[in-house]
């Protein structure tokens, strides 16, 4: 079996396989956003109300609460309430762990 093949795929049917992909595809959209990256790269520091992630995005808080809402509906972002105020932190670290990876890829093209 070829490396680039993840072996948790090794049993799945072409059918399935078909539903892996669109999914994955789905994943990587919600990622096309950079807004989103933005606030993931925020939340790298560690939790932040959503009042803080919108000051440091330069974004408005409706704009903000938006990719919130849809990060954290897919897992990505943890949020919690404390009285009125609601934080947020990063949910999955795989995800975060791909977005880094890819970030570090293109600051590398930019210096050559």
């Amino acid at each position: 079996m070829s490396k680039l093949v993840p072996p948790e795929t090794k049993d799945l049917t072409p059918a399935q396989m078909e539903q892996v992909f669109a999914q994955v595809s789905q994943f990587f959209s919600l990622l096309a956003e950079p807004s989103r990256l933005k606030i993931l790269f925020i939340l790298c520091g560690g939790e932040q109300s959503v009042n803080a992630i919108t000051e440091q995005a330069g974004s408005s808080q409706a704009n903000v609460s938006r990719h919130l809402t849809a990060l954290h509906r897919e897992g990505i972002l943890k949020r919690r309430k404390e009285g009125v105020t609601v934080y947020y932190s990063i949910g999955d670290e795989a995800t975060l762990g791909i977005c880094q990876g890819v970030c570090a890829r293109v600051v590398e093209e930019m210096k050559t």
